[in-house]
């Protein structure tokens, strides 16, 4: 098949577990161009577990599904992924910082909430002297229930046959994750289609005028007085555009520690200060592939529409993947994410419209 190149003896080890994720996307695309199966691929392609994430239940042809230590793998590459993307997802940042759990089998999970008031805290006795028991107060948390983050991209049959289809297929799958993630973790947006924003139904701080050094402390201060009053601050992050980044750093003292993630799908002007700690995010543990090459696709990212005719049609531009000879790549996962405080007394506060 003339390939991929197969790992040297010993060298899975030394593969992050993410790699088996693309290398999975790679043997589905191959698989599918030279009309084989995606484990014919890849037990000739690669000496490594992948084998073992692709291997398929009679239901879905190409459908990911796993069994034993092949579904463990499975969602270690998806939580991998998710760290891998991290240096260009502020959300994929944020969740690798937060609280991680695994949907499994569950069809949604309920977070408990967290409460840090000192007054919950244990007291101190002098000898011989009762202690006090305290009735910790546990808030109403999140319910976490899967939402589908889908990918869809397609390939050449030229493309899927050339070596790096591998590199092509992590590329591409990143990004378009990353941009996705961050899309929807930082929006003002209740759940719908997407687990609800961080940032729904919270009040944005006003920004200090006047620009400069002295906006940009007033700024931060508010920022941290608005979680610090809910007994959040313990060891936040700032997540901003990078107009607002380079400000930041330019005019900032070397022993500024906030960490500063870094989103383009943030505004200019918009600034975020959240406490990962009480950030709690669920992945599903198997990803899912479907391989095709005869529909016709609407090959726009923003606002994609049903191809239902009509003159004009609202759909442009529509290409044929038989015409063009390509082959169209799906991926799902299911995720959701939360904030284990409510609005009302939110661990998450931000500025709009700063003028540094």
């Amino acid at each position: 098949m003339g390939n991929l190149k197969p790992l040297e003896e010993g060298s899975i080890k030394r593969a992050r577990p993410s790699q088996y994720l693309f290398r999975a996307a790679a043997c589905h695309l191959r698989a599918y161009a030279q009309r084989t199966t995606p484990e014919a691929v890849a037990k000739q392609s690669f000496n490594d577990p992948v084998t073992g994430i692709i291997l398929k239940a009679a239901t879905a042809p190409a459908t990911t599904v796993g069994s034993g230590w092949a579904d463990s793998l499975a969602a270690l590459s998806i939580r991998d992924l998710v760290m891998e993307i991290s240096s260009v997802s502020a959300a994929a940042a944020l969740i690798q910082r937060g609280l991680q759990l695994d949907f499994g089998h569950f069809a949604s999970i309920r977070v408990p909430g967290r409460l840090v008031d000192a007054n919950d805290a244990g007291s101190w006795v002098p000898e011989g002297t009762p202690i006090t028991v305290r009735a910790q107060r546990i808030t109403a948390g999140p319910s976490l229930t899967p939402h589908k983050l889908v990918v869809l991209t397609s390939f050449t049959n030229e493309m899927a046959q050339q070596s790096n289809i591998e590199e092509i297929s992590r590329a591409l799958l990143t990004e378009s994750c990353a941009l996705a993630l961050d899309t929807a973790v930082f929006s003002t947006s209740p759940a719908g289609n997407a687990p609800g924003g961080i940032l729904y139904g919270v009040t944005p701080i006003g920004s200090t005028a006047g620009g400069g050094f002295n906006a940009l402390t007033a700024d931060i201060a508010n920022l941290m007085k608005s979680l610090v009053q809910n007994y959040a601050g313990r060891d936040p992050v700032l997540i901003m555009n990078p107009t607002q980044a380079t400000s930041l750093r330019t005019m900032a003292s070397p022993l500024f520690k906030i960490p500063i993630l870094e989103s383009t799908v943030i505004a200019p002007g918009t600034v975020v200060l959240v406490e990962p700690s009480s950030f709690v995010s669920a992945f599903s543990p198997t990803p899912e592939f479907d391989v095709v090459d005869t529909p016709s696709i609407h090959f726009e990212d923003t606002a994609p529409q049903n191809i239902t005719g009509g003159t004009p049609s609202p759909a442009v531009p529509v290409r044929s993947l038989f015409q063009v000879d390509s082959i169209g790549l799906r991926l799902k996962l299911r995720a959701a994410w939360g904030m284990r405080m409510p609005s009302t007394n939110p661990h998450v506060a931000y500025i709009t419209g700063t003028t540094w």
